[in-house]
Order: C-alpha cells, then structure tokens, then sequence
C-alpha cells in the first residue's frame, strides 16, 4: 500500500461493504491522489447502464468525511501533555473556566476527543496483541509469549488509571454554575469509556481464554472478569441505562452504545458541500454542438438560395432538409464532445471544510462510467487475473465493468489555527458504503439441491449458489511524487446479501 493511502474494507452489514480510505495530510503542502475502483460484474447480474445508471450508483453509496482520529497509546493518556484528559485537567484548572464560554467549547471538544481517540488506541492495542500472536504461533518454543503478558498487563493498569483520572472531575463538573451542555457532555464521555473499557476486557478475556498458556490465564481471565463486573456496577450506580441483561433483546444498551459512539467521532466530521461538476463545460460543449449544427443548416441556405434564389422549391426543401440534419449533427456533435472529455468532467465536486465551514482542507471530485475491457488499464487486468472459468461463466462476453474514480486535492495552512485545540492532524478518512441490493435483484435462490449416489442409495445434498463481484482499487498518488498500486478483493454474494470479503493476492 502507497504510504500516502490507506485502506480497509468491511462488512457494515447484510448488503453493505464499508471502504475506509486514509488519506495522509502534509502541513502546508497541497497533496492530491485519485483512487480508481473498478467493479467486474457477472452478466447474469444484468448490471448495466440502462438497469443501473449513474444515479442509482450514487444512490447506493453513502459517503463521510472526517478528520483521521489523533494517536496515542494507552499510556499517553495519563502521561501525555498532547492527552485529551490531561489538557481538561490544564483548563478545569484555570481559576475563571466557569464563567468563560470559550473554554466550555473547548472542554467538550477535548471530552469528544478523548472518548474517539480511547477507542482508536484500544483498536491499535488489539491489533498489536494480534500481531504477538501470531508472533508466538510461528515460534513454537514460545520465547515471545512474555510479549502478549505486557499487553494484556497494560490494557487492565491503564483502563484502571484512565477511569479513574477522568472520574476524578466530577467534582469539578458536579457544581451550580457549571453549563449543563458541559455537565451533560461530561456525563456522556463518562458512560461512553466505561462501555469501551467493558467491551475491550470481554474481546480481552477472549484472546486471554484461546491464547495464553495455562500458568496465567485463570488469573487474567479473573482480573479481566472483575473489570467487566466494575464497569457494568459503574454504569447501573451512575444511573446509566447502557447496561447488558440477561434474557433480554438488549435493545437500549445498542442504541445507547450507538448513539455515543456517534456523539463522540462528531467532533472530527467535517462540513461537506456537495455539487454537480462540469456544468460551465457541458454548456460549452452544448454551443460548439449548436454552432456546429448552425454552420450546417446555414451553410445550405445559403448555397441553395444562391443557386436556386428564393420562394423556389429547391430552396424551400433544402430549408426542410437542413432543420431535419441541424438538430441530428447538435446531438451527435454533443456526444463527440463529451466522450472526447469525459476523462476530464467528473460527475460531483465535494467541498470539504472545517466543521463550522470556516475554513477551506480540500475538494474531492468523483465520477462513475460502464467502461469497455479496452479502456481499463493492463496493470488492473492483469490484477483481475480473470480465468477461464469466469469466462465460461459470461459465456465469453466478458464481464459489465463499471469505473468509480475519486480525485482528491488536500491542504490545511496554518493547522494550530484552523483545528485550535486537536492534538496533530496527520491525514483525513474517507469513509464510503456501499449497498449491493441492487446486484441480488436477478440472482438465483441460494441454496439448490443435488443428489449423490451412495451404496446403491440417493443422498440429497444441499449447495449453496453463490456469485463473484470482483473489486480492482487502483491508486495514484499525483502529489507529491507518482505512485500506483492496485488491490484486488472479492464480493461474494447470494441472493441474500454478502457472504464474505476476500481479499485476492497478487501474482
């Protein structure tokens, strides 16, 4: 992967794939990349510009735009000046904080923080304690088992010293005079890292149960059990409703939990104006096409009308033949000019600013075609790796291939003063989904049965009918420097929404 690009794909959902692209920021430098997927689509699914054209490709895409979270590690929360918790202890500190409405702003945006980037450092932790894992299952004597202790070791000292710091404020925040937005936002980031710090001991306590070797994992699997019992007991003594029951659908404690997690990653979303693009050059194409169809019709009014003078019937047919011909050579003239330029007009133009709109970080420009197999790139091809089976399958029609390209131009100038009171912005996350309903409208039931024979017996057998939507990412990065690199993942779907993701190697 490009340095300057990053990408994960997901599952969101039954129908949707979730596609996050971390762009990387250069302070007070213009940066620009342009992402190409294109999607290779089975003909049976009848993907094509007339059943699925551009607007119902946009209809399936959900975009979101936010600043990339700020990194720390979970020991720099309590240790560190660029903390969200310490920098609220700096200014709950200063004498006259109740009475001065900009340091209420600042409090809230810096308890915002503090819960979206304690969830992005949990993540961060897993994936390194994934990473000793596998560490320690590639060495079978096991010299580096000691590695995933520490971690585990880590995440119970400093979720214990994290809650117990920010616990620690209520007494400030608990006063008369204190803005309820303030006590309010209090209250929701407290909820919201007891409800992170359970869910991460219980994913804990899980790798603790599968991995560790018996001499420490009774006693971990205990630590980590008394964590969750803490924070569950927390949460019911602070009056919190976020609380998991047994023999129940469990309905308030998800909604709670999703709508927190929303209240928090809030503070990095950024404003997005989103508009047609093109539309000074589609009008300019329209009066070339005009002009042309006018130099035409004008053309054999003048030649007939010096040929034949005028109120003649020559003149009066040439007249006809000239308006059936003007309006044909405007509508193929428009269409010459815009397959000419249709490397160069996107479909939309996405304003990206700060979220109170003040300032300007950037414009993303998209478009979507049906593309010919000529058209696509021989580096994507050879990344699609289509074998002969595939080719059976279109019944050597090749497969609808349809080409979503984003371009995006970046620069913040002057980050203290734009994003006042962020720790270091290091790069903004593209977050698209998208909805595949669409794709199973024409796909056959999912589960078919067959028969085998079996000592002189039929068996039924039941298979599961299953397709392939093959994904190829190509990715550019236009400045600075010119790099490309392509990914190739697979959908597979039936009838019922997405099975699975996999990603394809390259050969």
């Amino acid at each position: 992967m490009l340095e300057t690009i990053q990408q994960s794909v997901k599952h969101h959902d039954q129908y949707q794939i979730e596609i996050k692209l971390d762009y990387e920021l250069h302070a007070d430098q213009k940066t620009r990349y342009q992402i190409s997927t294109y999607f290779f689509v089975p003909q049976s699914l009848g993907i094509t510009p007339e059943t699925y054209p551009k607007g119902t490709f946009y209809q399936d895409v959900q975009s979101h735009i936010r600043l990339k979270t700020p990194s720390l590690n979970l020991r720099e929360f309590t240790e560190s000046n660029r903390s969200p918790l310490q920098i609220i202890e700096r200014l709950v500190g200063e004498g006259n904080w109740v009475s001065n409405t900009a340091v209420h702003e600042q409090i809230v945006t810096q308890m915002k923080l503090l819960s979206a980037m304690l969830k992005s450092a949990l993540r961060e932790h897993f994936i390194l304690i994934e990473r000793r894992v596998a560490e320690v299952q590639a060495t079978p004597h096991g010299k580096t088992h000691y590695l995933v202790h520490n971690l585990v070791d880590e995440f119970i000292t400093e979720a214990a010293r994290v809650t117990q710091r920010y616990r620690a404020l209520l007494a400030d925040f608990n006063l008369p005079n204190v803005p309820p937005s303030v006590f309010t936002a209090f209250l929701f980031t407290d909820e919201s890292i007891s409800i992170l710090i359970e869910e991460s001991a219980v994913e804990m306590f899980q790798i603790v149960d599968e991995y560790l070797k018996k001499t420490n994992r009774e006693d971990y699997k205990l630590a980590l059990s008394e964590l969750t019992t803490r924070e569950a007991k927390y949460r019911k003594t602070r009056g919190y409703e976020s609380l998991l029951v047994e023999d129940s659908d469990n309905e308030t404690y998800l909604y709670r939990a999703s709508i927190l997690k929303k209240y928090a990653s809030s503070v990095l979303f950024l404003d997005t104006d989103v508009r047609p693009d093109g539309q000074y050059w589609e009008q300019l194409i329209l009066s070339f096409a005009a002009g042309l169809a006018m130099i035409f019709a004008t053309a054999v009014a003048f030649y007939f009308q010096f040929r034949f003078g005028n109120f003649t019937l020559p003149f009066f047919i040439a007249l006809v033949i000239g308006y059936m011909f003007k309006d044909r050579i405007k509508e193929i003239s428009r269409i010459v000019f815009a397959k000419r330029l249709e490397n160069y007009l996107f479909d939309r133009r996405i304003t990206i600013r700060t979220q109170d709109g003040a300032h300007r970080l950037g414009v993303l420009r998209e478009k979507v075609r049906f593309i010919q197999e000529r058209e696509v790139p021989l580096s994507v091809l050879r990344a699609r790796n289509r074998d002969e089976i595939t080719e059976i399958s279109n019944e050597g029609r090749g497969e609808n291939i349809i080409c979503y390209t984003k371009e995006i131009e970046l620069q913040i100038k002057d980050a203290e003063k734009v994003l006042r009171g962020f720790p270091e912005i290091t790069g903004i996350n593209d977050i698209l989904r998208f909805d595949v309903r669409h794709f199973l409208k024409k796909m056959a039931e999912p589960m078919q049965e067959r028969f085998i024979i079996r000592e002189g017996e039929l068996v039924s057998l039941l298979c599961h009918k299953v397709y392939h939507v093959n994904l190829v990412s190509r990715y550019k990065t236009v400045r600075p420097g010119v790099n490309k690199e392509n990914r190739h993942l697979r959908l597979i779907l039936d009838q019922t929404g997405i099975r699975r993701i996999e990603e394809v190697p390259h050969l």
